[in-house]
């Protein structure tokens, strides 16, 4: 393939597969000669890397580059993407606007919204490139699903329900918006399901889809398994998938007991996808041909495979409209120190990402499990905010603490939250949850900079 030429999705597919039979020195090439168009292209046409590689040699490395962070590069958008149609004014408008969920910005860009685990929001542009890429690698090296698996989902019909949140130009529901669009029918075997909907209501949703396959945040799968054990949801996947939050080893083992299925994790970025797919072993490999982390410890000096890290810097090598390099993604993550015993020379990764918190409150029907995805969508969604976090100080009571974007009054964004929250948690039956705001600064945790977005409040801030 051209280094900055046309790519398409069944090119990548089969490159992604050549490299893989080269091994590690394919491997490297790959990523050597792609970095090399990348750094060339970036400085000749955004701005912002322009001057701030002002000075540095041309084949100055990777690691003596500086490295970005996601408020620096928003404070410059327009002088950090490569084309000058592409604006953050015209892309604010574009995004806020629900019919545009799944169409494509100046019929060209597919456009993301995200906070990260930093909780700075992002605007992020794919170009044709980056979504050949992110198609290729999907048909080139699809997760490891079980033969047992395969046969059990052909049996149930192969239905999917994807239960993420709406509302928004997020990656999951974009793409979903896209191929739908794109190819109607797949609507008869893949469904998508809000985690902003009362919960009862979800739950008969999925009763009457009857899905051989259940992908959601690790909360939103931890909550559902609760319905299934109770006996509410009554659903008997093949295969449960969990993507978006970390999946700890407790809650992973109790999903799979209650539905009696495996379960498969999954780890990307809205910034890079997909970052890393799963093996037939359960580790995560990294589309290193494609994708490089750069594990770093406080003082940004590289961290060596098996530790693990303070945060991790990112470079797309597959992007060229907003170019991503040396990028702070603010995960924890461990590379892995031996090849792993799949075969594979594409190396392992281990992350540990956002924790955020299911909240249990308690209503007039008794307690109700909100989902952390779905309070944060309805927060993050709010004209004007730019970081918030929501905190249970009670057994029914919720407390925000919101930062308003430069130019709005902080006071109509609280009040915003409020109304907003306020319809939420009455559509899930809690009328009787206090809401307020928190004057307290928004805590960062101070590990890699990461943002909790819901989580109970800390011992003496309970109301």
């Amino acid at each position: 393939m051209r280094r900055s030429g046309r790519l398409t999705p069944l090119g990548v597919l089969r490159d992604a597969r050549r490299v893989l039979r080269g091994g590690l020195p394919a491997i490297e090439a790959r990523q050597r000669e792609r970095l090399a168009a990348l750094l060339q292209h970036a400085r000749a046409h955004s701005a912002f890397y322009a001057r701030l590689y002002a000075g540095l040699p041309q084949d100055a490395g990777l690691g003596s580059l500086p490295p970005v962070a996601k408020a620096e590069l928003m404070a410059h958008f327009d002088e950090w993407v490569t084309d000058p149609q592409v604006t953050k004014d015209a892309l604010e408008r574009f995004t806020a606007r629900q019919d545009t969920i799944g169409s494509d910005f100046l019929g060209r860009y597919v456009v993301f919204t995200t906070s990260g685990s930093t909780g700075e929001p992002t605007l992020l542009v794919q170009d044709r490139r980056a979504v050949a890429v992110m198609n290729g690698l999907a048909y080139a090296r699809p997760p490891y699903v079980h033969p047992r698996v395969l046969v059990r989902m052909m049996a149930k019909g192969i239905r999917a329900a994807l239960v993420f949140a709406t509302g928004g130009h997020f990656l999951t529901t974009v793409m979903y918006a896209r191929r739908v669009r794109s190819v109607p029918f797949r609507r008869r075997y893949v469904r998508f399901f809000s985690v902003l909907e009362p919960l009862a209501q979800l739950v008969q949703e999925l009763n009457g889809f009857r899905p051989a396959m259940v992908a959601s945040y690790a909360s939103g799968l931890e909550v559902l398994a609760e319905e299934q054990a109770a006996g509410r949801l009554r659903i008997a996947p093949a295969i449960v998938a969990s993507g978006g939050e970390q999946l700890l080893p407790a809650v992973r083992r109790r999903i799979e007991d209650v539905f009696g299925c495996p379960l498969m994790e999954l780890y990307s970025a809205s910034e890079a996808t997909p970052l890393t797919l799963p093996c037939r072993w359960g580790e995560q490999h990294l589309n290193a041909d494609w994708f490089i982390l750069e594990p770093i410890d406080a003082a940004s000096n590289s961290v060596p495979p098996g530790v693990l890290s303070h945060s991790v810097l990112l470079t797309n090598l597959a992007n060229f409209v907003q170019p991503i390099i040396r990028y702070e993604l603010g995960d924890s993550v461990r590379l892995g120190a031996e090849p792993c015993h799949c075969g594979s020379p594409l190396p392992t990764v281990r992350i540990e990402g956002r924790t955020d918190e299911v909240l249990r409150l308690e209503g007039p029907a008794g307690t109700v499990a909100l989902l952390p995805m779905a309070l944060g969508t309805v927060v993050e969604e709010t004209p004007g905010v730019h970081r918030f976090q929501v905190l249970q100080t009670g057994p029914a009571a919720l407390a925000v603490r919101v930062e308003a974007l430069p130019g709005h009054e902080a006071r109509a964004v609280e009040a915003a939250v409020l109304r907003r929250l306020r319809a939420h948690l009455d559509g899930q039956g809690l009328p009787g949850v206090t809401l307020a705001v928190d004057p307290e600064p928004i805590l960062v945790n101070p590990k890699g900079g990461k943002l909790r977005h819901v989580l109970h409040a800390p011992a003496g801030r309970g109301q």
